[in-house]
């Protein structure tokens, strides 16, 4: 009869890879005093993802049996030389060798079965082609899978534990390594973490960009096996630990049996902070998770659709694959405007192209709807002259640097519309004063019960009330606290990007210096009517207008709001407190021209 033997170790440590070798020699000697015939096929699949042949045997190094068969590749290998008729029975240690899911256990064995193939259990002496052990092997596999979810519930138990003396939950992130189990940094490697959220942010790079630079560099990533992809830079950039956050048991596997593992809400994940971890400041991993957001909206999006794939076996199932969907325009950071100007009559973008003759080199930007799909697509090219471009980015960058007003206008503007606070020291005075107020009228009726001066039961009646109104003055106050520190760090983000425009040299502009500072340049082909004796004669010119950033918004969008609020409000605003600007952007958003002394909503 043709053998052979399935084992498994469940990681690939020194003492489980000696579990390993003790277990090849047991069956290799057990078959051989059995004069069982050995067979050539076998294969040993080790944690590190590499495969070896062997004469005769299947190992799975480093893969809990608790885990699904798909997972362990030797197995899955056997089952296929089973359907091969390679042998015509397999020898393990034990159940808990061959699996830990009874589900799987008995399908499998099952299977082999069908095919006249035996599974031999050698601690319990059970041959699976006997019917009489058959109530053994289902018995067998359970305490198999109940040993499996005691020992999971005993791990969470003590990760749990572990989490909130901060001890440090799976693998170290890129930029730490694990000294008795906490996060310390790397030094090399938190250079390299500095670097990607800086040519991410400040020099407009793309991630796949990013993974470029660092595969041409022959920078090793933390495993050293992998080279970098888009998906290893976009989990550096949206990690929190590089500000020194530790977010703990964000997961839990609910059952081990079934692989079945579910995300912990916010509120109840393991949080603390160590700032001897940060590598990345606040404001600038605020921004880069801002600037993740707005190219995904701008360039692409996730979708989700359902295919039909097939398993190893041929069989059928629906499978949900998750795809980017691309934006008509892509990232680039490539030259000076690179994903800045737009078509103003189609919504378009514009694109470089270089001419060349014999003395001269000329760069022009136009619609490249127009130029893609012609006239029927967009009918104004809105060619620019780079030259020129240049010029006027140059020109209206310093008339806003010069215009601190507006910008201030600006601030007010978003602290209206989107906190719509007024003396808020005030109010969190009062409402302290009240709190203080509801916590001395509890400690009365604390002292009448004590005294018998009110019964129990109306104790319980007003305290209950108490509580009530406490709890609402706390929310208010709460609120009140988050407001107060939002409005601060506002003022300093609006300090701080004063700053860098001040600072700004406006003869060394790059790509990633005009993103900080103008959301887009809208082109505009304007048909305006010639006023002569033929009315049909049009004449047409081009108009170029800056949308700007400021802070996390645009300024097309305060104004939006802004008009939005006011108008629906109807608030006047005399005109000599506003900017020309505003004035000027108010009265065509409203279709009429502001008098002299107010702007009507």
């Amino acid at each position: 009869m043709r053998a052979t033997f399935y084992a498994r170790v469940s990681s690939d440590s020194e003492e489980q890879k000696k579990s390993i070798i003790s277990q090849v020699d047991f069956f290799q000697e057990y078959l051989q005093s059995h004069k069982y015939q050995p067979v050539e096929s076998g294969v040993f699949c080790k944690r590190d993802g590499s495969v070896e042949a062997t004469q005769g045997y299947y190992v799975d190094e480093g893969f809990s049996g608790a885990k699904s068969i798909k997972y362990r590749k030797a197995f899955q290998q056997m089952m296929r030389d089973a359907k091969a008729r390679k042998f015509d029975i397999i020898f393990t240690k034990n159940i808990s060798r061959f699996g830990r899911n009874v589900q799987e256990i008995l399908k499998s064995i099952g299977d082999l079965k069908e095919l006249g193939i035996g599974v031999y259990f050698e601690d319990v002496k059970i041959n699976t082609l006997n019917g009489s052990d058959d109530l053994k092997i289902t018995i067998f596999a359970g305490m198999a899978q109940e040993e499996s979810r005691a020992k999971s519930d005993s791990v969470q138990f003590g990760k749990m534990r572990g989490y909130k003396k901060g001890i440090w939950g799976g693998r170290e992130p890129y930029g730490y390594n694990l000294k008795e189990g906490k996060l310390v940094k790397n030094d090399d490697e938190e250079k390299i973490v500095r670097e990607v959220y800086h040519l991410f942010l400040n020099e407009s790079m793309g991630q796949r960009n990013i993974a470029k630079e660092l595969n041409a560099r022959n920078v090793p990533t933390k495993s050293g096996k992998t080279i970098w992809d888009q998906s290893l830079v976009s989990k550096m950039l949206k990690n929190s630990v590089y500000t020194g956050e530790i977010r703990l048991h964000r997961t839990q596997k609910t059952d081990i049996n079934r692989n079945i593992i579910k995300k912990i809400p916010k509120e109840e994940q393991v949080v603390t902070h160590d700032e001897s971890l940060r590598m990345i400041d606040d404001e600038t991993f605020r921004l880069v998770q801002l600037e993740k957001e707005k190219r995904l909206e701008k360039f692409g999006d996730f979708k989700y659709k359902n295919i039909i794939v097939e398993d190893e076996d041929g069989n059928e199932m629906n499978k949900k694959q998750r795809n980017i969907e691309r934006g008509l325009s892509r990232h680039s950071s490539k030259h000076l405007f690179s994903n800045l100007l737009k078509c103003g009559n189609c919504g378009g973008s514009l694109r470089r192209k270089v001419q060349k003759n014999h003395k001269n080199t000329f760069l022009y930007w136009f619609c490249r709807n127009n130029d893609q799909f012609g006239k029927h697509k967009c009918g104004y090219r809105n060619l620019q002259h780079e030259e020129k471009l240049i010029a006027f980015v140059k020109e209206e960058i310093i008339k806003y640097r010069n215009t601190p007003n507006k910008r201030k206008y600006y601030l007010q503007t978003i602290l209206k519309t989107r906190y719509n606070a007024k003396d808020i020291e005030v109010m969190k005075q009062q409402l302290q004063i009240e709190i203080d107020e509801i916590k001395i009228d509890k400690k009365g009726i604390l002292k009448q019960v004590n005294r018998e001066s009110i019964t129990q039961e109306e104790f319980d009646e007003l305290n209950k009330e108490f509580n009530v109104q406490l709890y609402e003055a706390e929310s208010k106050l709460n609120q009140l606290i988050y407001i107060d520190q939002e409005i601060e760090k506002l003022h300093l983000r609006f300090n701080q990007f004063t700053a860098f425009l001040n600072d700004l040299d406006v003869d060394n502009l790059t790509n990633g210096v005009l993103r900080k500072i103008i959301n887009r340049i809208v082109a505009t082909t304007i048909d305006e009517p010639v006023f002569s004796d033929d009315t049909s004669n049009f004449d047409k010119y081009t108009t170029l207008e800056i949308d700007w950033n400021f802070l996390d918004t645009t300024e097309s969008a305060i104004l939006t709001e802004s008009f939005r609020k006011l108008r629906k409000s109807m608030i006047t605003i005399p005109s000599h407190e506003l900017p020309n600007e505003v004035i000027d952007q108010m009265a065509e958003n409203v279709s009429r021209e502001p008098n002299e002394e107010e702007i009507l909503f």
